[in-house]
């Protein structure tokens, strides 16, 4: 990868925003769809997965994203139920690992291809 360093900075910014959407009071969105948040935590975290799994072709390092990706699901967890405006649940929790392992058993596909050929396509412009 050509841009590689880049590619982890959004990846560490998106870390953030997963951290910060965690724990911070976010206004509620009103969606008519069932399980919109557990939809949500899937998403997240697939997304998460997905990024660095991308950036990491060895099997023990891709292990490790997603071991970090599922802690750090359940570390949001646990602190939000310190908060007095989130609790703890273990459906999210649930939906963060599904999440994150979705996207781990993606990387045996050609979803692992999306971010190096966005890559090649971006240097050779």
């Amino acid at each position: 990868m050509h841009y590689k360093k880049l590619w982890i900075a959004l990846g560490i910014c998106y870390i953030t925003f997963v951290i910060a959407g965690s724990l911070l009071r976010v206004p509620a969105i009103e969606i008519s769809v069932d399980h919109t948040d557990k939809i949500i935590h899937f998403f997240l975290y697939f997304i998460l997965v997905g990024w660095f799994i991308q950036l990491y072709k060895k099997l023990s390092t891709r292990l490790i994203i997603l071991c970090a990706a599922i802690a750090l699901g359940l570390l949001m967890e646990a602190l939000q139920s310190l908060t007095p405006y989130r609790s703890f649940d273990l459906i999210d929790q649930l939906a963060n690992s599904i999440g994150a392992i979705s996207a781990f058993l993606l990387a045996a596909t050609r979803f692992d291809l999306l971010l190096s050929t966005f890559d090649c396509w971006l240097y050779n412009r």
